[in-house]
């Protein structure tokens, strides 16, 4: 892993910054906040991001590349879009890492140290934390609504399965032979 110094005033992180969808809807000085407290992160595949059970006040937005989101031995979620979000649930509720996060490719990450939001000057820092929550609540709500359509998905499932298990044991009732 390769770091930048936080990015204080970095012009050409702003203009990073500035391209990605995401952050389209700040301003320049929303954007100079995000900085202040930021660094570019870059990852060579494989590299481990964020280790399951670690403790720590980073959030991360993608800027190119992929990662891997995995729980347990489950893969969560491959993000791959400029602005994806990760590392937000740690931040929300001092709890530690509940997945790792590994870069599938060569990727580039803007880090932001959530244990120094403090240090957004004081005009600018409640803006700047509604900023944040605001993102982290978009995302998680995004989150939320895919998790939602997955749950009823499995649920038509299980009841199509459930249908079926009636049905052969109706079938075996009568005293055909059950293959299974």
């Amino acid at each position: 892993m390769q770091e930048t110094d936080y990015l204080k005033e970095n012009l050409k992180a702003l203009d990073l910054l500035k391209r990605i969808e995401r952050f389209k809807l700040f301003s320049e000085e929303n954007l100079q906040s995000f900085l202040k407290v930021g660094k570019l992160k870059s990852y060579e595949a494989g590299e481990t991001i964020v280790r399951r059970g670690a403790k720590e006040n980073w959030v991360y937005f993608l800027i190119s590349g992929q990662v891997k989101v995995v729980k347990g031995e489950n893969t969560f979620a491959i993000l791959q879009r400029s602005g994806d979000l990760f590392g937000e649930m740690a931040v929300i509720d001092q709890e530690p890492r509940s997945a790792s996060v590994w870069a599938l490719t060569k990727t580039m990450l803007l880090g932001l140290d959530c244990s120094n939001l403090d240090q957004v000057n004081e005009n600018s820092g409640a803006v700047f934390h509604y900023t944040i929550f605001r993102l982290f609540a978009e995302s998680l709500a995004e989150r939320l609504r895919i998790t939602n359509d997955e749950v009823i998905k499995l649920q038509k499932k299980l009841h199509e399965k459930d249908k079926l298990l009636a049905k052969l044991r109706n079938d075996n009732s009568k005293g055909e032979t059950l293959w299974l």
